[in-house]
């Protein structure tokens, strides 16, 4: 069938057709943003279906993670420590921060330092780390803590790609993840310009809950003790609003209200916390108003018994029937627990809490056998995709805090950006020059194949949602001397068996078929490396491969196909009786 040049340039101009199709919406995209009498022309609908440009062409946002020293280091103590030991322990951690941050050193170090001026006994608070803790000095305890933030630390580099890679498919830009020192690393975000959604997704720890809500009253009396161990004017117990089996509180006094809280953390003890719900909501005196519950510390399931997380709208039926939720299914070990636990505790109300925050809080109607629940009150469809991929991708080793978040422009500069597009075509017409001048019409045959290389590869990066960015351009320009080292392959084998007096049509075949196992090989060798770049890079280094995968596939196309059926037309319709080569 493929013998039929009829069929042939069917099918090379439905291709041709089809990528300029995908093009043209980049195409009038940046030729309206180029030019400043046409900045009021709205490209909303242009800019979905247009390439993006990456962090280094277009901006986006650079933000840097800091390992939460505090949380983690307690996090790493012994559970069984008293609560009076751990305060103690929360003080000796802060106490090294600060000096880390004074003295510009490593936190770990400054608490081997520390503790050995005052006498203190790490193994005291870290016995759980060992298996005989006996006769073990703090050093041995750095150490080992140390081996362990290596570990979180690689972990949380892993998570955080497997997080946003619904957002990065193809790696083409965004993000650009690695780790910078011991305990921080760099995230790049390409085309991303809301600092706040960006920040709370990176920094979602992902600590999925579900544990018990105590009754009300336990909560009153808590509350009065609260109110009765601090000095403040404001008391809890007159500003909060009780009302059936909720406790209300005004949202404006959110701030004062976790201060107060904060600072009598040991009345609550280890047995319960206090956390607010996700949504203010008007109250009848036109205030907004927030949920305050408290619960059990120790959760019923939490994030190591989640199998999978799907983000999806609830159907028909349901009493949020057209919201977003997301469905959870448990592992075994999840099913069994949240079955005993829903059995034992019908007519309670059981909190969903995702990063000490509560999602909803609906009443135990019967036992759960099934393993599944789902997670509602999400504001918009966004919202529901990140929790369900935060919790897919899964909780974090180790909290982390943005130490530092910025928009930055595009790092070569507009100027840079058009200096690089100059060079470009500079590279192609000199490319164009070479080819006509020594293959004569050969070489304008093999120079239009190279433009519709170029215009398929576009197409496809397209269609793929991909991010351009400069190692992309890098990998165009390299595919750019592929294909036209195939042609050149292929003229020099036609050229060949020309010499030995063989006739046009059958010079054009044979050089085709001799050469297409060379170019093959050739191709496939850089196309290996690539795949393996592909799969074990990330960031900048999987768009290079990506790009150059493309490329190759598109070369072998155009320099073979395109350039062979051209030949065919010249010599069948046009009965040539000289080959320009």
């Amino acid at each position: 069938m493929l013998y039929n040049l009829n069929i042939r340039w069917i099918l090379i101009f439905s291709i041709l057709m089809a990528s300029i199709y995908f093009i043209m919406p980049s195409y009038e995209l940046y030729t309206i943003k180029s030019d400043p009498e046409l900045q009021d022309i709205n490209t909303d609908h242009l800019s979905e279906d247009a390439i993006q440009l990456g962090l280094d062409l277009k901006g986006g946002l650079y933000i840097v993670l800091e390992l939460d020293y505090l949380t983690y280091l307690l996090q790493q103590a012994n559970e069984k420590l008293s609560f009076n030991k751990r305060i103690d322990l929360e003080s000796i951690i802060s106490e090294s921060i600060n000096n880390a941050l004074n003295n510009q050193t490593d936190v770990l170090y400054e608490l081997e330092r520390l503790s050995n001026e005052n006498n203190i006994a790490l193994i005291s608070y870290y016995s759980n780390l060992f298996r005989s803790p006996t006769e073990r000095h703090n050093l041995d305890v750095i150490e080992l803590l140390g081996n362990n933030r290596k570990d979180s630390m690689l972990s949380i580099l892993e998570i955080m790609r497997n997080r946003i890679e619904d957002h990065n498919q193809y790696g083409m830009g965004e993000p650009s993840i690695q780790q910078l020192g011991a305990d921080r690393m760099i995230i790049e975000l390409a085309g991303i310009s809301d600092v706040s959604k960006a920040k709370d997704y990176v920094q979602r720890t992902a600590e999925f809950q579900l544990t018990l809500v105590e009754n009300l009253q336990v909560f009153k009396d808590l509350i009065f003790q609260i109110d009765q161990n601090h000095k403040r004017d404001y008391k809890l117990q007159y500003q909060l609003i009780p009302t059936a089996n909720r406790m209300l509180a005004v949202d404006s006094d959110y701030d004062i209200i976790n201060q107060i809280l904060d600072s009598n953390k040991s009345i609550l003890g280890d047995k319960y916390d206090i956390l607010w719900s996700n949504e203010a909501f008007l109250g009848p005196e036109g205030q907004l108003m927030r949920e305050l519950s408290l619960v059990r510390s120790k959760p019923a399931i939490s994030s190591g018994q989640i199998k999978e997380s799907r983000a999806l709208i609830s159907e028909f039926g349901n009493d949020d029937a057209g919201n977003w939720i997301v469905n959870l299914d448990m592992t075994t070990e999840g099913k069994v627990k949240w079955s005993r636990f829903t059995g034992n505790n019908i007519g309670r109300r059981v909190a969903i809490i995702l990063d000490n925050v509560i999602y909803m809080a609906p009443t135990i109607q019967a036992k759960i056998s099934s393993g599944g629940t789902r997670i509602t009150g999400f504001k918009d469809k966004q919202e529901a995709q990140d929790i369900a991929s935060v919790l897919k991708a899964g909780e974090l080793p180790a909290p982390i805090n943005v130490v530092q978040i910025n928009y930055i422009g595009p790092s070569l500069g507009q100027d840079s950006i058009a200096s690089g597009t100059l060079s470009m075509m500079i590279g192609l017409l000199l490319v164009f020059i070479f080819m006509v001048f020594y293959y004569n019409l050969s070489g304008l045959i093999a120079t239009c194949a190279l433009l519709i290389n170029m215009l398929l590869v576009f197409a496809i990066l397209i269609t793929m949602d991909a991010v351009l960015t400069l190692p992309g351009i890098a990998g165009l320009l390299l595919t750019i001397g592929m294909t036209v080292d195939a042609n050149i392959i292929i003229f020099e084998r036609i050229r060949e068996e020309l010499l030995i007096s063989k006739s046009i049509q059958s010079a054009v075949h044979t050089g085709y078929n001799r050469a297409f196992l060379t170019i093959l090989d050739a191709n496939i060798t850089t196309l290996i490396t690539a795949c393996v770049l592909s799969f074990i890079g990330s960031g900048p280094i999987k768009g290079f491969a990506t790009t150059l995968s493309i490329g190759i596939l598109c070369s072998m196309f155009t320099a073979i196909f395109v350039t062979k059926t051209i030949f065919l037309t010249f010599i069948d319709y046009f009965k040539i009786k000289k080959l320009s080569i």
